[in-house]
């Protein structure tokens, strides 16, 4: 069902400079890459309203503890499927 997401705990506040999303074929239609600093209060960084699945590059220049994607609608009916997130 619709909204979903998973997050991530870098366990410190450290400097991201990119995301990338390994989708599988069942993935988000559009989501949001949110940060927060306590995992409370969250931060869109950045959002996409046309997924087009597999290997998503998001460049970015910001910081926090917490890195979440929030799928707000799926590009199937099945559910949200990442291989892999990577922060870097």
């Amino acid at each position: 069902s619709d909204p979903q997401w998973i997050q991530i705990d870098l366990e410190g506040k450290v400097t991201i400079s990119r995301i990338v999303l390994d989708w599988e074929l069942a993935s988000a239609n559009s989501y949001e890459i949110q940060l927060s600093d306590d995992g409370d209060e969250w931060t869109t960084a950045y959002s996409s309203n046309h997924c087009l699945g597999g290997v998503e590059e998001i460049p970015l220049n910001t910081s926090g503890r917490f890195v979440r994607m929030h799928g707000t609608s799926r590009f199937s009916q099945y559910g949200y499927s990442l291989y892999e997130i990577e922060v870097y």
